[in-house]
């Protein structure tokens, strides 16, 4: 069974990429949520494939979706979505995105998939078997430095969470030239675990941005806690995902920044 889950989120992920390229430069309408994010056609119709590939499979499992929210059959199966990460992204073409597909069984995280479209990227994991890149083995780089790794962050739309990031981009920025704002959180794990970015740092995320990507970077030997130092878990209001090595130095950063949660 464990095979099909897997394989179900990789159709399912591809399908939706597929549209998500088929959509990129067409004229198609763009909205705005009450917390100033930004929902497309192409998220909605994405979401809509994704689900549906899902339940022909697995009926009576859980959905949670950034879209359209969290069905309610009672299942130990819950799938978490993000139909296209990076939506803002989108909406300017630029084609930073992808698609994020995890599984947990009664909370425990079963499996991990996230698809980049325009790289035809799949990056993906299944809980102590270890972290793909399109069929090959990827790990955590833990021979970079510090002050040359790449640093990657997010923050959630809220005030609290946009001020927490910039006291930490400060700090960063400080001892690291290599601070950036990508745009999508998933894509951004996936590009820890195969060594291309040293480090993620965001506070403020949901659950459907980070489910799918987190385990990625656990299964490529990279470490990922929130900013106390404790092991992440679907209720963490922040993360830090980085190799071993880098990890100590990123929660000396952020540890005495006023906590609100």
């Amino acid at each position: 069974m464990t095979k099909k889950f897997l394989n179900v989120a990789i159709e399912a992920s591809q399908k939706a990429g597929k549209l998500i390229i088929d959509l990129f430069y067409k004229d198609i309408e763009i909205t705005t949520k009450p917390d100033q994010s930004i929902i497309t056609e192409a998220d909605l119709k994405a979401d809509t494939i994704i689900r549906s590939i899902i339940y022909e499979n697995f009926p009576s499992h859980d959905v949670l979706s950034e879209e359209s929210g969290r069905s309610n059959h009672s299942s130990e199966y819950l799938w978490i979505i993000d139909p296209l990460d990076g939506s803002t992204n989108f909406s300017v073409r630029n084609p930073f995105i992808a698609v994020s597909i995890g599984l947990l069984r009664r909370d425990h995280p079963l499996l991990g998939v996230v698809y980049s479209p325009f790289q035809d990227e799949l990056f993906r994991a299944e809980i102590n078997r270890g972290a793909f890149l399109n069929n090959k083995p990827i790990s955590v780089d833990e021979k970079v430095a510090f002050e040359n790794a790449f640093l990657a962050f997010d923050n959630g739309r809220d005030l609290h969470s946009r001020n927490k990031m910039i006291q930490i981009y400060k700090r960063l920025k400080a001892r690291n030239n290599k601070v950036r704002q990508v745009g999508a959180a998933a894509l951004e794990l996936c590009y820890v675990a195969s060594g291309r970015f040293g480090a993620f740092i965001a506070p403020g995320l949901n659950s459907w941005d980070i489910l799918a990507g987190e385990l990625i970077v656990k299964e490529a030997n990279g470490l990922t806690t929130d900013f106390q130092n404790n092991s992440f878990t679907l209720t963490s209001s922040n993360i830090i995902a980085s190799s071993h090595s880098l990890h100590p130095i990123l929660l000396d950063i952020v540890k005495d920044l006023p906590r609100k949660d």
